[in-house]
Parts: C-alpha cells; structure tokens; sequence
C-alpha cells in the first residue's frame, strides 16, 4: 500500500475523537498565556484564527486526534521527515485531513506548516496548542523532572508547593518526568516559569562562586 494510504488508515480509528471537548464559546478568544519560539508563535496563531472562527473546540480535537495519530511511527516520520519535498507533504496532509472530517482551520494551520517547512516542529506545535487550551480552561501545566521517581508524599508536597504559582480559580496538571543528571531535588517549568531547585545547579552555582572567590 502507498504511504498515504497506509497514513490514512492509521488515522480513520481516530475520527471520534473529533466529538470531544467543550464549547468554544466558553473559551477566550486571544490565547491565555503567551508562548516564544517558532512553535508557540504557530501554536499562538492556530488558536487566534481558530477562536475567531469559533471552531476551537473543533480544532482542539481535530489536533488531538493527529496527535494521537503521530504516536504511530509511520506517521511521526512522514511528517517530521524534512526530505520530503513540502507540496508532497502538503497534499498528503490535506488527504488526512479529510479522512479525519478535520474543519477548515485545522487544514489551512497543516498546510501552512507543511508549505513553510514547519512539520519538524509539528510535535511541539501540537504541545503548545494543548497548553493554551488548558490554560484556556482555567487550567495551567506543569512539567516537574526530579532526579528519581517521587513516592505519593512527594509529590502531594510538590503540588502543594505550586498554589502561589498559579492564580486564584486555576488548577494545576502536573506531568513528571526523570532525569538523573540533576543528582537530587527538582525543576519546574509552569508557562514562561522555570523553577530551579536541583542539586546539579545548586553545585554549579557553588563552583562558579569559588571560581570567582580564588580569582580575587
């Protein structure tokens, strides 16, 4: 079978999908929280013309669809694939797009990152559009990484941590993830926050001081 046939295939147990998620009309119509970088001025712009149109809701689950599809690996290389010519790519998309009765705003957000050699940032478009629509909810991500897996304790600590970060009415959805370089302690990263509390950079802040200290 040809690739968009088999791409597509990947994406026709995906179209309920598209019958989930709120009205847009309870959405505000300028994105949440502002986001920097290629993929948050895509992601900012998908969700202005979407909320202009009132499809967010539509676009929202349009993308969460295509984001599942992208957990396929077919899928996940032919779109990030920077080889493949951007009119190719373009096409394809377009084709997956109708199979999954994607509205009008998804389509032209995939056709112009596919025609501005964009879909190499695809994943984090998808992830950035997520966060403002949770944000748009009265919700709010954070992306905690400790040095090892947190027992129930731990993280009921760190949650607890993180009510003076956010503002009255919001709800936190704490995603972890590990990385053992930090040695102990932990990050946080909420929007354009980022928290440092790991050992790692409490070591690297310590040995700059010294540096300095036996230079004087």
């Amino acid at each position: 079978a040809s690739q968009p046939a088999m791409l597509g295939r990947s994406l026709s147990a995906l179209r309920c999908a598209n019958a989930r998620a709120l009205s847009s009309a309870a959405l505000p119509e300028k994105p949440p929280i502002a986001l920097f970088g290629i993929a948050g001025r895509y992601a900012s712009a998908i969700y202005s013309a979407a909320a202009k149109k009132g499809e967010l809701a539509k676009v929202d689950a349009d993308l969460k669809a295509f984001s599942d599809a992208m957990a396929n690996p077919a899928v996940a290389s032919f779109v990030t694939n920077p080889g493949i010519p951007r009119g190719e790519k373009a096409k394809t998309l377009m084709e997956m797009m109708e199979k999954m009765g994607a509205c009008g705003t998804t389509k032209n957000a995939m056709a112009t990152l596919a025609e501005g050699g964009r879909t190499t940032d695809m994943k984090k478009v998808l992830e950035l559009f997520n966060e403002l629509m949770v944000a748009a909810k009265g919700e709010v991500t954070a992306y905690v990484t400790t040095a090892k897996d947190l027992d129930a304790a731990g993280k009921k600590e760190i949650e607890a941590s993180m009510a003076e970060l956010i503002a009255p009415g919001q709800t936190v959805n704490v995603v972890y993830k590990t990385d053992l370089g930090l040695i102990s302690g932990h990050t946080i990263e909420m929007g354009d926050k980022f928290i440092d509390f790991s050992m790692a950079t409490q070591l690297k802040k310590l040995s700059s001081l010294l540096g300095v200290n036996s230079q004087q």
